[in-house]
């Protein structure tokens, strides 16, 4: 990375572990600020939680990445061409579907904790990468294809050689926004009793207290900022050129 790509991720990663290590001062600095009628406070550290948040982003994030990309590559492969209309019209749901309403369907299911959160989060961040995959995958110029095939290349060898890291950068952009959708919809899991930075969101809804919504709203908006930022740059490292 270039100091000028660093700088944004140092500050906005300094400003996070301030917050974090510092969350009791900050929540009395900002009920100074705020008059609020009850100064109800956050009865759990806010490293605690976010380290519950963190867990659930991280561990859905990866089943999601892997699962997504063998779905996208199946479905763009000749093998799961019969399939592919009926996985387009599964992804354009997906996408348009309320992750509050996706985890409201789940909770029946499978009941209410972290194992129901990380099953929704899962299904919701699938989406953008499978999407991306497949897009990125059949999106690659045919001529570029037979002209591997001309060299005498196998398909194997086209697939990683060619198709791949043309595709690279389409399937990155999928997972960028995958994870940033993820650690947003992360908050919800606490309506489920997940845990996570979201307790503190409903809290301070419960309460009518700002700075409790605060407290978990801002450490969310800094890790999906500076996940987008890393991304972005691993995004430019690796994509084709």
């Amino acid at each position: 990375m270039k100091l000028k790509s660093i700088l944004p991720v140092a500050a906005l990663t300094a400003v996070l572990v301030v917050m974090l290590i510092f969350s009791r001062e900050f929540e009395i600095f900002m009920y100074d600020i705020f008059d609020t009628k009850t100064q109800t406070g956050s009865r759990t550290p806010l490293l605690v939680l976010f380290t519950q948040h963190l867990n659930m982003v991280v561990i859905s994030g990866i089943i999601a990445v892997a699962l997504g990309l063998a779905l996208g590559i199946f479905i763009s492969s000749g093998y799961g061409r019969e399939y592919r209309d009926a996985f387009e019209e599964i992804i354009s749901l997906g996408q348009a579907f309320p992750s509050a309403a996706l985890l409201a369907l789940v909770v029946p299911v499978v009941g209410y904790g972290s194992e129901g959160a990380l099953i929704a989060l899962v299904i919701y961040a699938l989406m953008p990468i499978v999407y991306n995959t497949y897009a990125g995958l059949t999106g690659v110029d045919p001529d570029c294809i037979e002209a591997a095939r001309g060299m005498g290349m196998e398909d194997r060898r086209i697939f990683t050689k060619i198709r791949l890291p043309l595709a690279a950068n389409v399937i990155l952009a999928g997972i960028r926004t995958s994870l940033v959708i993820n650690i947003s919809a992360a908050t919800l899991a606490a309506a489920v009793g997940a845990g996570g930075l979201g307790v503190l969101v409903v809290n301070g809804v419960k309460a009518f207290d700002p700075v409790l919504i605060l407290e978990g709203a801002i450490p969310v908006s800094l890790m999906a900022v500076i996940a987008d930022l890393v991304m972005k740059e691993i995004e430019k490292k690796l994509s084709y050129n």
